[in-house]
């Protein structure tokens, strides 16, 4: 299936059967933006003002690095590094919403699959890249590869220096469940934060011998910044009069750290048509918060009073994979392998209050903990390819084997799961004619809870906000299908497709209130859901200098939350649509116009209102295409915010989330060594990210 592509100028890849394929480029040299920028204007990918990433309005997403799960992806961490890491590393990306049985099960709304580029002609080449920003934000960035023949060095390190302001404000209304009387607690908050961001990878491949490849990567991220932030907080009686007012200044000095080894050997038994692969992945990743805040009172008057929140995680983690391929058959193709993960994580809360009676910080039990997760998952799988005439077909299995084991080791609570399940996947495919063909697709999807969504003890967000893991929550499970047809002719492409989704004890997100002001969210699991839509996209050139983009996601989407207590059916029809509009103002330059929107969100206990976002750049190559100048405006008419709003019989909040992005970015590429100068293909690419 011929994809529309990332941007309308892009050269179409032909899809296999069970995925998407989307060209960035192939020599995308003049782009200054970031993979999150690319994944901006991808069809079917949405990426909010948070920097989470969703597939079809499902947040449950599984984002790999050439096929394979990265550390640095991982987390609370993915959307700053998608945000740092280069467009230009990016060979293409690959939207598989229902992947076959060789990958993983992770993650209901399917996989995005990162690829970054790898073959270099032969000698030296590299490029040199260098972003300046309004609010002092600037990018540097630079990446070589040695390629003699046999073996291949290469190496790229960037640093990101970025500007986050941000505001929010949280109003709610409580109806007290003993005296039926109403109270409001409202909150504001500015904060102000400079991310400084640095990532780099070295990298080795040697040829050991005609049929043998060995090779190593090392990559690592690192990022840190300070954050000040301003909290003023009120609560008002039903007599509108306010008896509490409190300011809440905060300081937070923060570092995030991810390294990761990725060992590997190929072997081709004579020919490249029989391969194994093997491959030993150690990952680490460790962050630290380091709050500390200062409380002033205005209401009731009093003295001011400080706190010191530390939360601290540690995640190492393994995996071994096994795969073998063989393209020996004629039409046929069959893989088949093991894959053995042991993901471990520490996290250490300490939580100090001051007493009132002695000025001294003493810990709080209630949020003081520590929790220790390790979940260990086994897995065979096999897959069949075959194609005959027109048909095509690829049927596999997964078979899991998973023990999890928590300890709460600060409440002595301890407890050990094992399951197995089988996962199995199925693709057809019928071509129509050399430009049309239909596809029908089908897969079982598992999201598993975090260590967050299992630790019973609470976080603090502020003095009204409390979130909590649930110990009990289990895993969600996904039956997926699909049916799509496409047509690609030339520079015409169209997509369709039919999707549904049905879901078991899918997870949200659940508010109520622990005391008169204080709101407590939590995972739980939803009794059932389901989702189905019709997915559009084409890419058209109508005139000589102009190429246009777009594509649309019509859902329907129900959940059943009467297992939680709310209405037992609620449901909503919403929709999301890029554009993207590129005029060739000569051969050097050209000027490019994008818009993303998203309808209302259905919750459990209410919605989400909708956002809009437009960007404008332009682009122009000097020097033999070997310097490109790139200027964007990301968030033309600042109109993207966040606005969530729930509604029960006892609390009403709105919470509205802003921040500062309309951004202005001036960008310069160089292109050194043997490698060509950058091509047609090449993107203007834009930053929305938080």
């Amino acid at each position: 299936m011929s994809p529309v592509e990332v941007t309308a100028h892009k050269e179409a890849q032909l899809n296999t059967i069970d995925r998407k394929v989307y060209n960035v480029g192939s020599d995308l040299q003049a782009s200054t933006g970031s993979a999150a920028d690319v994944l901006q204007n991808i069809p079917s990918v949405e990426v909010d003002l948070d920097g989470n990433i969703s597939l079809r309005g499902d947040s449950s997403v599984q984002i790999l690095i050439d096929g394979k799960p990265s550390a640095l992806l991982s987390g609370s961490s993915r959307a700053d590094v998608l945000t740092q890491m280069p467009a230009d590393n990016i060979e293409r990306i690959e939207v598989i919403t229902n992947p076959s049985a060789r990958y993983k099960p992770d993650g209901s709304a399917g996989i995005i699959n990162i690829v970054l580029k790898k073959k270099a002609p032969k000698g030296y080449s590299g490029s040199a890249r260098a972003t300046v920003g309004n609010n002092r934000r600037y990018g540097l960035g630079a990446g070589a590869t040695l390629n003699p023949g046999r073996f291949r060095l290469s190496g790229n390190y960037s640093l990101r220096q970025d500007d986050r302001p941000r505001s929010s404000t949280d109003r709610r209304t409580y109806i007290d469940p003993q005296t039926q009387l109403p109270a409001s607690t409202q909150s504001r908050v500015s904060e102000e934060s400079r991310p400084f961001f640095q990532m780099g990878q070295a990298g080795a491949e040697l040829k050991a011998g005609p049929d043998d490849t060995i090779g190593e990567v090392m990559n690592f991220s690192y990022r840190t910044f300070d954050r000040h932030s301003l909290e003023h907080d009120t609560i008002t009686n039903n007599l509108g009069v306010t008896t509490t007012d409190t300011l809440r200044y905060r300081y937070d000095p923060e570092n995030e750290g991810d390294v990761e080894s990725k060992t590997s050997y190929e072997h081709a038994f004579g020919s490249q048509e029989r391969t194994l692969d093997a491959e030993l992945q150690l990952e680490h990743h460790a962050e630290t918060e380091r709050n500390h805040y200062t409380n002033t009172y205005a209401a009731p008057a009093g003295p001011p009073s400080i706190e010191f929140i530390r939360v601290s995680a540690n995640e190492p983690s393994s995996e071994l994979t096994l795969d073998y391929v063989d393209k020996s058959a004629k039409d046929s193709r069959l893989e088949m392998g093991y894959d053995g993960t042991d993901d471990k994580s520490t996290q250490d809360h300490l939580d100090l209050v001051q007493d009132p009676q002695t000025g001294l910080l003493v810990s709080n039990p209630q949020v003081t903990n520590r929790f220790y997760m390790d979940q260990v998952v086994d897995a065979l799988y096999a897959t069949y390819r075959r194609s005959w005439g027109k048909w095509g077909a690829q049927l596999g299995g997964r078979f899991e084997a998973v023990e999890l084991r928590t300890n709460q080791l600060t409440a002595g609570i301890a407890n050990t799961q094992r399951y197995a399940n089988l996962y199995p996947s199925l693709h057809l495919s019928y071509s129509l004619s050399d430009t049309g063909e239909l596809q029908l697709n089908y897969s079982h999807r598992v999201r598993r809870p975090e260590g967050d969504d299992l630790n019973p003890y609470p976080r603090y967000q502020d003095p009204y906000n409390l979130s909590a893991g649930n110990p009990l929550l289990k895993p969600e499970q996904t039956h997926s299908v699909e049916a799509g047809y496409q047509y690609k002719n030339g520079d015409t492409t169209y997509l369709g497709t039919l999707y549904y989704r049905a879901t078991s004890d899918s997870f949200t997100q659940v508010s109520q209130y622990v005391s008169s002001t204080t709101l407590l969210t939590t995972q739980e699991n939803l009794g059932k859901s389901s989702s189905g839509g019709l997915e559009l996209a084409a890419t058209a050139a109508p005139a000589e200098k102009v190429t246009l983009n777009a594509s649309g996601n019509l859902y329907y989407n129900q959940i059943d939350a009467s297992n939680l207590g709310y209405t037992s059916r609620q449901s909503t029809v919403a929709w999301s649509g890029k554009m993207s509009a590129e005029y060739a103002l000569s051969k050097t330059s050209m000027f490019q116009l994008n818009m993303l929107y998203s309808a209302k969100r259905l919750t459990p206990q209410g919605y989400r209102e909708p956002t809009f976002v437009a960007n404008v750049g332009f682009k122009h190559t000097l020097l033999a295409k070997r310097l490109s100048m790139v200027v964007t405006v990301s968030d033309l008419f600042n109109s993207l915010k966040n606005e969530r709003k729930l509604d029960t019989p006892v609390l009403h909040d709105d919470y509205t989330w802003r921040r500062s992005s309309r951004i202005v970015y001036l960008g310069l590429v160089y292109q050194f060594g043997a490698s060509k100068g950058p091509s047609k293909d090449d993107a203007l690419q834009y930053d929305n990210q938080p």
